[in-house]
C-alpha cells in the first residue's frame, strides 16, 4: 500500500478485482505532476500480477508519430492478430508498421484495437496501462478511447494517468476520473523523516511541496546543499519547481555528460537508429552517462539507459539553450538520413525541422515522396504527417500549398478533421494560383460540413462556385452539388433548388461522368422533395446501376443521398435495399463516419416501415459513433430521429430528452432542419398522448420552418397530417382545411402515398363523405409496409364511427386499430383507442398489458444485438459489424435471454425476431 493513498489503492483493487471477474472497468488517474500518478499505477501492476498486462506510455518526443502508443502497447501480442476480423487485422497491422499499410480512416484501427484486445482476455483477465496519456500521440489516444468504451465482460482493466487540464480526460470520456491531491500532513512529514534536515528546513519542504510526493523525494537534495529560492509570497507551480531542481543537478555535471544526456533527451526512449551510434556522431560514449546515473537523474531499463522520470528528460531538454538543442537535433538527423521505414523518416523530418534547418526543395521532395509511396506504403494519418513535413521545407508558396493541401486530404481521409481545417487554412495562405486555391476552399467547405459547420460551409461554396465558373466550370457544377447539400441539410429547399438548377446546366454542359453522378442524385432529391416527384422518381431510377455500386469517393455519402431519395419517394423497400448493402459494406471496411450517416437515414426508413426496434437501434448507434467520429451533422440528425420513434412509441421522458438535445445541437450547428424534425417529434409525441393544444404548439414551429424554407410536407420532415389532426380534435376546422392543402399540394406532384394522409385528413374533416375518403386512404396502405399510417386511419374512422352512432362498425375498426398499434408497441395511441373503444361499447381491454413489444425491455445495445442474431449471424459477425467483444455479445445474450419469456437459445431468438415487426 502506498504511503498515504489508502482510498486510492482501494480503488486500484476493486478495477483489478471487476477483471478478475469477467467485468471491464477503467479509470483516468490525473494531477499535477510528481503527484505520484505513475506510483499509482505501478502499485497496479503489482497486484496485477496474475493478469496479462499491457503498457505504454507517451512520450513527448514522439506526440507526432501516429500510432507509436499503440504499437508499444500491443508489441508482446501480435501473435494474436490472425483472431480478430480480417479487415481489422490489416488496418490494425498497417497501423502498427508490421505488415502493409490499408486505406482506410483511423476507426478501422480502432475497432481492430477493440478486437484485439477482446482476443487478449480470451486467455483470462487482463490490465492495461497507459501512463503520461497526455503525451500520446492522438491516433494511439482515440483508438483506445473508440475501444474503452465499449469493454464489457472482456475482463479487462484499463488503466490511465494524465496530467491535469491538458482535455485528455474528456476525450477519454466518460471513463470515471480519479483527481489525486496531495498527501495529507502526517504522511508528507513520514516521507521525509529520514532526511537530514533541520525543523526549519523541513517545515519549509512541507509548505514547498503541498504534498506532492516527488517533490518531497527531491527537493531535500536541493535544500541539503543550501538552495533555496527568493520568498515571493507566490509559490512556484510544482512542475516548474521540480524542473529547476533537476536542471540545478544537471548543471553540476561535466560538459560531456550534459551533452550525452541531451542527445538521449532528443533521442526519447525509443530511439530507431541507436542510443550508442548517435553518441559516437558525437564523439561520445555511453560512459559520458555514467555521472548523470550516480546523480539519480538516469537509470538503467533492460540494458539501456532512461530517464528516471519524464520531468528529468524534460528538464534537461527545455533548460538547454536553443543554439544546444538545434546542434542535438542536428547530430540525430544526419543518424538518421538514409532510413527508409517510414516512421523513421518522419523522425528524420522532425529532427531536421527542429534542428532551425532552412527551406530545402531535395529534402522535401524526398519527404513528399515518402508521403507518397503508393498503396501499402504508410497509413493515412503518417502520409499527413509526412506531407505536412515536406510543406514545412518547401521553399516556393505554390508547391508548399499543394503539399499542405495533400496532407489535409490524407488527414481527412484518416477522419482527422480538425487537423484537415488546419492544414486548409496553412495551404490557402501560400496558394498563389486560382485553380490552386479552389480545390483548397472545395475541400475545406467539404470538411466543415463534416464537423458539421454546415452554415458555414455553404457561405464559403457560394463564393467559391463564383470565382470557380471562370477557371473550371466542371469545378463550379461539383461545388453547386455542395452548395445543394449544405442547403438541404440546413432546410432551405428553396435554395437548394436553385443551386441544384445550376449544377446539373453546368454539369451537362461542362462535366464528366464522374460529375454526372452526385450532381444529378441530389437534382433528383431536390424534385422529390419539391419539385416534379415524377420526373425525381425518373432520375432517381436511371441513377439505380451507379448507386448499386460501392460508394465512390466523393465529399457527401452518394448511397445515402439514395437513401434519402428513395424515402422522399415513399419507395421504403428499394431505400432499405440500398442502405442494406452500404451500411454492410462500411461496416465490413469499418468506415465509421460513412456508417453513423447511413444508420441515420435508415433510422427514418425503418421508422416508416414500423420497424420501430430497428429504428431505435439504428439511431441510437448513429448518434455513438458520429460523437466518435466528431460527425455532430450526423448526431443531431439521428437525435431527431430517435425521437420521433420514441415520440410513436409513447417513450415521453427518452423522447423529450432526445428531442431537447437534438434542438440544442442545431441551434449551435446552424441545422434548424433537424430542430423542426426534433419539434415536430414532440408533436407526435402529445398527439399520442391526446395533448392536442400542445401538439399543435411544437407543429406549429415545423409549419412556420416548413413554409419559409419552401419544403411542404415529406417522410423526412412530416407535419402536416399530424398538425391537422391536432386541429380537427381543437375544432380549428378552417386551419386544418389550410393544411390540408399542403397535403393535397403533396400528393397532386405524383402518384405518392401521400394521398392516403390527405385522404385520411380529408375524411376527418367531412363526415358525411368519410367512408369514400377512408376507403381511399386504406386501398393505399397494409399493415406491412405501413403499419403506423394504416392503424392510425383504422382508429381516425373507428373515431368518426362512433361520433356517428355506427358502433358496431366503429368497434370493428377501432379494434384492427388497436391490434395495430399493440404491434407497434405504440402505447400512447393504443390508449387513446382502447378508450374510444370503451365509448364504443367494446371491452377496451388492452391485450397488450402495457402496450410494449417483446423486445421493448431490451437496452439499446442488447436491441442491436438481438436485431443481428436475429439476422441468423455468429457471434463473431455480430461482435465485427457491432465494434463489440465477443464477451460481450454473449454477455448481452445472456442479458437478453433472461429479459425475454420463453426465449432460451439462440434459434427461439431468430425466430421471434423473424415474427415480430422488427426484421
Amino acid at each position: 500500500m502506498l504511503l498515504g493513498r489508502t482510498a486510492e489503492c482501494a480503488r486500484l483493487d476493486d478495477l483489478v478485482d471487476a477483471a478478475r471477474g469477467g467485468r471491464s472497468a477503467a479509470l483516468v488517474v490525473r494531477g499535477e505532476a510528481g503527484i505520484g500518478k505513475s506510483s499509482l499505477l505501478a502499485y497496479a501492476a503489482s497486484v496485477a500480477g496474475d493478469l496479462t498486462q499491457l503498457r505504454t506510455h507517451g512520450i513527448e518526443a514522439e506526440t507526432a508519430l501516429p500510432y507509436v502508443g499503440l504499437a508499444d502497447l500491443f508489441r508482446p501480442v501480435t501473435d494474436l492478430l490472425d483472431r480478430i476480423p480480417e479487415r481489422q487485422a490489416a488496418a490494425l497491422t498497417g497501423a502498427l508498421a508490421l505488415g502493409p499499410a490499408v486505406d482506410q480512416d483511423r476507426f478501422a484501427v480502432a475497432a481492430g484495437t477493440l478486437s484485439l484486445l477482446g482476443a487478449v482476455s480470451e486467455t483470462g483477465p487482463v490490465l492495461m496501462v497507459v501512463d503520461d496519456a497526455h503525451w500520446l500521440d492522438p491516433y494511439s489516444l482515440d483508438a483506445l478511447a473508440f475501444a474503452t468504451r465499449r469493454l464489457k465482460r472482456e475482463g479487462v482493466a484499463a488503466l490511465y494517468a494524465t496530467r491535469d487540464g491538458d482535455g485528455t480526460a474528456s476525450r477519454l470520456a466518460p471513463v470515471e476520473t480519479l483527481t489525486l491531491g496531495g498527501l495529507d500532513a502526517d504522511s508528507a512529514r513520514r516521507l521525509v523523516a529520514g532526511e537530514p534536515l533541520s525543523a526549519h528546513d523541513v517545515d519549509r519542504l512541507l509548505a514547498e511541496a503541498r504534498g506532492n510526493p516527488l517533490a518531497l523525494v527531491e527537493l531535500p537534495a536541493l535544500l541539503a546543499r543550501g538552495g533555496h529560492r527568493p520568498d515571493t509570497g507566490a509559490p512556484l507551480p510544482i512542475g516548474d519547481m521540480l524542473t529547476r531542481t533537476f536542471h540545478s543537478a544537471v548543471a553540476r555535471l561535466p560538459a560531456r555528460t550534459q551533452d550525452a544526456v541531451l542527445l538521449l533527451a532528443v533521442l526519447g526512449p525509443r530511439p530507431l537508429a541507436g542510443t550508442e551510434r548517435v553518441l559516437r556522431a558525437h564523439e561520445l560514449t555511453y560512459a559520458a552517462l555514467e555521472p548523470a546515473e550516480r546523480a539519480g537523474l538516469l537509470t538503467v531499463e533492460e540494458g539501456a539507459y532512461v530517464f528516471r522520470h519524464p520531468l528529468v528528460r524534460s528538464s534537461v531538454y527545455h533548460g538547454a539553450s536553443a543554439v544546444r538543442r538545434w546542434q542535438a537535433h542536428r547530430t540525430v538527423a544526419h543518424a538518421l538520413r538514409d532510413a527508409t521505414a517510414p516512421t523513421a523518416v518522419e523522425r528524420y523530418a522532425w529532427h531536421l525541422a527542429e534542428s532551425g534547418a532552412d527551406p530545402d526543395e531535395e529534402v522535401a521532395a524526398a519527404l513528399e515522396r515518402a508521403a507518397s509511396g503508393g498503396p501499402g506504403s504508410l497509413t493515412l494519418p503518417l502520409a499527413a504527417r509526412l506531407y505536412a513535413h515536406a510543406a514545412r521545407f518547401t521553399p516556393e508558396d505554390e508547391h508548399r500549398a499543394r503539399r499542405l493541401l495533400a496532407a489535409a486530404r490524407a488527414a481527412q481521409a484518416a477522419g482527422s478533421l480538425d487537423e484537415a481545417a488546419d492544414l486548409l487554412d496553412r495551404a490557402l495562405a501560400h496558394a498563389a494560383h486560382e485553380r490552386t486555391r479552389l480545390d483548397i476552399r472545395q475541400v475545406r467547405c467539404y470538411v466543415d460540413i463534416q464537423r458539421g459547420r454546415t452554415a458555414l460551409a455553404r457561405d464559403q461554396l457560394r463564393a467559391a462556385v463564383e470565382d470557380a465558373r471562370h477557371v473550371d466550370p466542371a469545378l463550379a457544377a461539383v461545388m453547386l452539388g455542395g452548395v445543394t447539400f449544405t442547403e438541404l441539410a440546413i432546410g432551405d429547399l428553396t435554395a437548394a433548388r436553385a443551386a441544384s438548377a445550376e449544377s446539373m446546366r453546368l454539369a451537362d454542359a461542362f462535366g464528366d461522368p464522374s460529375t454526372a453522378l452526385p450532381v444529378r442524385l441530389l437534382h433528383a432529391l431536390v424534385e422529390l422533395l419539391g419539385g416534379d416527384a415524377e420526373k425525381g422518381r425518373s432520375l432517381l431510377h436511371d441513377l439505380e446501376k451507379p448507386l448499386a455500386a460501392p460508394d465512390p469517393a466523393f465529399p457527401y455519402p452518394v448511397s445515402g443521398v439514395g437513401g434519402l431519395c428513395h424515402l422522399a419517394a415513399e419507395e421504403l423497400d428499394a431505400g432499405n435495399a440500398l442502405l442494406d448493402r452500404a451500411v454492410h459494406a462500411a461496416r465490413a471496411s469499418s468506415t465509421v463516419g460513412l456508417l453513423a450517416h447511413l444508420l441515420g437515414t435508415a433510422a427514418v426508413l425503418e421508422f416508416w416501415g414500423g420497424r420501430w426496434n430497428a429504428s431505435l437501434a439504428h439511431a441510437d448507434e448513429a448518434v455513438r459513433l458520429g460523437e466518435d467520429t466528431g460527425r455532430v451533422l450526423e448526431v443531431c440528425r439521428a437525435l431527431a430521429a430517435q425521437a420521433r420513434t420514441e415520440a410513436a412509441r409513447g417513450k415521453e421522458a427518452d423522447c423529450r430528452r432526445h428531442a431537447a438535445r437534438a434542438v440544442s445541437l442545431a441551434a449551435v450547428t446552424g441545422l434548424p432542419m433537424d430542430a423542426a424534425r426534433a419539434h415536430g417529434a414532440l408533436g407526435l409525441l402529445e398527439l399520442g398522448l391526446g395533448r392536442f393544444e400542445e401538439s399543435a404548439r411544437h407543429l406549429e414551429q415545423v409549419r412556420d420552418f416548413s413554409v419559409v424554407n419552401g419544403r411542404g410536407d415529406g417522410l423526412y420532415l412530416c407535419w402536416a397530417a399530424d398538425l391537422a389532426d391536432a386541429y380537427v380534435h381543437l375544432h380549428r376546422t378552417d386551419e386544418a382545411y389550410d393544411v390540408l392543402r399542403v397535403l393535397d399540394h403533396e400528393a397532386g406532384r405524383g402518384d405518392r402515398p401521400v394521398t392516403a394522409a390527405a385522404a385520411r385528413v380529408r375524411g376527418m374533416l367531412e363526415p358525411a363523405r368519410a367512408d369514400l375518403h377512408m376507403d381511399r386512404a386504406l386501398a393505399r396502405l397494409d399493415d406491412v409496409t405501413a403499419p403506423f399510417e394504416r392503424a392510425r386511419t383504422e382508429f381516425a374512422r373507428g373515431e368518426l364511427l362512433r361520433r356517428q352512432g355506427r358502433r358496431g362498425e366503429a368497434r370493428r375498426r377501432l379494434r384492427l386499430g388497436l391490434a395495430l398499434f399493440e404491434r407497434l408497441g405504440a402505447s400512447g395511441w393504443a390508449d387513446r383507442a382502447a378508450a374510444e373503444l370503451r365509448a364504443a361499447g367494446g371491452d377496451g381491454v388492452r391485450a397488450g398489458g402495457a402496450g410494449h413489444t417483446p423486445l421493448d425491455g431490451l437496452t439499446p445495445q442488447e436491441l442491436r444485438v438481438a436485431l443481428a442474431v436475429g439476422r441468423g449471424v455468429t457471434n463473431h459477425e455480430v461482435a465485427e459489424q457491432l465494434f463489440l467483444s465477443v464477451k460481450t455479445v454473449e454477455f448481452h445474450l445472456g442479458n437478453i435471454y433472461r429479459k425475454l419469456a420463453g426465449v432460451h437459445r439462440r434459434a427461439q431468438l431468430v425466430r421471434l425476431i423473424s415474427r415480430s415487426a422488427d426484421t
